[in-house]
């Protein structure tokens, strides 16, 4: 007698013992299912439980550094690797930060919230709806000249945004670019943190794009505007040919590029084509160094009537002549591309492909009456072309009334960009951050009295000799985890040159040689170790000297010390033994 066929065996359910189970709360955002997981987190579709909207949730969780060992808490791997850990988290928040300010800048995804919980950090972003570039060339072929005008202005106002901020995306690619139903693009997946961890810690790898990424993302070189000019180049020559150009590292090796210009793919204007040529440039000096610079050699010119968000100054300095930023008209639109979610990830990168749903209108806000002045007054102060002693002046007046510039050196950086914005405020003019010929009269005419010739000078009311010493304490950029060790100082006042030594209790000695000026102003640079393996990064140095007491601010790319030293009178300067366990390879 025959016997019945075995039952199938049922295939086993998928328990994803690291992600988030559904349902779980995050703040008010409740977790619907996971899009996906990448060595740097992990990106969640969730509900706004108050709004009643769907967004992306972006986890902070490195696969290199840490584990969810039960429940929703995330802990460091092991003692080892905690301070990278709270380290990368910082950064990860203040990316978050920087895109949240950022919520007006056209074709940026947008960032609605960031927070802590659970031990790490959580982004909360728009889920956005499209196709990639990266899959629109592959389904369509190369975009046509009219279509890749479209893209690229918005991009470019875009970019150029998160360049005045200071910061970077790092990893530009057709990949990381979101076409709506119209077209319109969206800037996703900021490689900045990501890459800041592969370059502090040994377990976190390094990822590039082969095409994409710049010379300088393979080696120590200096990073900046250009290097995004390059991921950008790369992705426009991607879209005009449909093939990313030969990879940077081979190109330093045997350069087989090819120009766009000496190709002249049919429609597009050679400035374009040879603007990209430009970006592409293996040498960072022979790339334009801000988008701004960069859009004069494309030919694309930003509208005069868009409305332009105030910012502060960028890092590198822009041309002198300044670009108004173009806003995007386009709204983004919805496009179905079948049901369900479908991932793309690629280096932690996240997007969410859904069948079409009624868009969701954000409001738009009006740009207030100092945003729509600030291409003028930009104008107007460069009209003025105030001299070099005429910035440290009105540095000197700023600081006197409270608006402390931390040094005048004559350089209108962020800083005094953010406080001339403020005492605007403060006289009830409009916070351009950019100053009228009446109110750089007023300040220059306020700034304390220029320094007398040596021969009828008088002493200066300010201690101009002695010896400081003490400690400052440290944390990292952002916040984090916990504050850092505290340096010892020891240092000598002569004139206006301020000498001596920190000892970093890891890494060792290090020699300082800063500016005092007559006011008491300490201005200059040192290099500060910002990595375990004591990797020395140029810093700023800012502070006052004031009778026996004398202030001091370090700022770093990722750290900051400050303190107050005292006045140490009768002795001489020493060199303080390092502390145990100090290197003394340092340089």
């Amino acid at each position: 007698m025959p016997t019945a066929a075995p039952p199938p065996i049922a295939a086993p359910t998928r328990v994803d013992y690291v992600a988030l189970p559904a349902g779980t709360l995050i703040g008010r955002y409740q977790v619907a299912g996971v899009l996906g997981q990448g060595g740097f987190g992990i990106t969640y579709l969730a509900r706004d439980t108050q709004l009643g909207r769907d967004v992306a949730v972006k986890e902070y969780l490195p696969a290199a550094l840490a584990v969810r060992p039960d429940g929703n808490s995330v802990l460091p791997r092991s003692t080892e690797v905690a301070d990278d850990f709270g380290w990368g988290r910082s950064r990860f928040i203040e990316e978050g930060r920087t895109l949240a300010n950022l919520h007006e800048a056209p074709s940026i995804v947008k960032v609605f919230d960031f927070l802590e919980a659970n031990g790490t950090a959580y982004i909360v972003m728009e889920l956005l709806r499209g196709r990639t570039l990266e899959s629109q060339v592959k389904a369509a072929g190369p975009l046509a000249p009219a279509g890749l005008q479209a893209m690229l202005s918005p991009l470019l106002a875009g970019l150029q945004k998160v360049h005045d901020t200071g910061f970077l995306h790092r990893d530009i690619k057709p990949a990381n670019i979101m076409l709506g139903a119209d077209g319109s693009p969206t800037l996703i997946d900021f490689g900045a943190a990501r890459a800041a961890m592969a370059d502090r810690t040994k377990p976190m790898t390094a990822i590039f794009t082969p095409g994409y990424a710049a010379p300088e993302q393979f080696t120590s070189a200096k990073q900046g505007p250009w290097t995004d000019i390059y991921g950008l180049s790369a992705t426009l020559h991607h879209a005009i040919t449909g093939r990313a150009p030969p990879s940077a590292f081979d190109r330093l090796m045997e350069d087989t590029y090819q120009s766009l210009a000496g190709v002249a793919p049919q429609g597009f204007d050679v400035r374009l084509l040879s603007g990209i040529d430009a970006g592409l440039s293996l040498p960072l000096e022979q790339r334009p160094s801000s988008i701004a610079a960069w859009r004069t050699l494309l030919g694309d010119q930003p509208a005069d009537d868009a409305p332009t968000l105030v910012m502060a100054s960028p890092r590198r300095s822009p041309p002198a002549a300044p670009a108004a930023s173009r806003r995007s008209t386009a709204r983004r639109g919805w496009l179905a591309l079948g049901a369900g979610l479908v991932l793309l990830a690629a280096a932690g990168a996240y997007v969410t492909f859904a069948p079409a749903l009624t868009p969701q209108v954000e409001p738009t806000a009006s740009p207030s009456a100092e945003a729509t002045q600030a291409p003028s007054a930009e104008a107007a102060e460069a009209a003025l072309a105030l001299s070099t002693e005429d910035r440290r002046r009105i540095q000197l007046a700023l600081t006197a009334q409270g608006f402390d510039t931390r040094g005048s050196d004559g350089a209108f950086g962020p800083r005094s960009r953010e406080m001339i914005a403020a005492w605007q405020q403060a006289q009830k003019h409009p916070a351009t951050g950019y100053l009228t010929a009446a109110e750089s009269q007023a300040l220059r005419d306020a700034s304390p009295p220029p320094p007398r010739p040596a021969g009828d000078r008088p002493a200066a009311p300010m201690a101009i000799g002695g010896f400081f010493a003490g400690s400052l304490s440290g944390s990292a950029t952002g916040g984090g985890a916990a504050p850092l060790a505290p340096m010892e100082v020891d240092l000598r006042l002569a004139g206006q040159q301020l000498t001596g030594r920190i000892v970093h209790p890891t890494c060792g000695s290090l020699p300082v040689s800063l500016m005092v000026d007559s006011a008491g102003t300490v201005s200059g640079s040192l290099r500060l170790p910002e990595a375990a393996a004591c990797t020395n990064n140029i810093a700023s140095a800012s502070g006052r000297v004031a009778g026996s007491t004398l202030t001091l601010d370090l700022r770093g790319a990722d750290v900051r010390y400050r303190g107050t030293l005292s006045s140490q009178p009768g002795r001489s300067p020493g060199n303080p033994a390092p502390p145990s366990g100090t290197r003394t390879d340092m340089p």
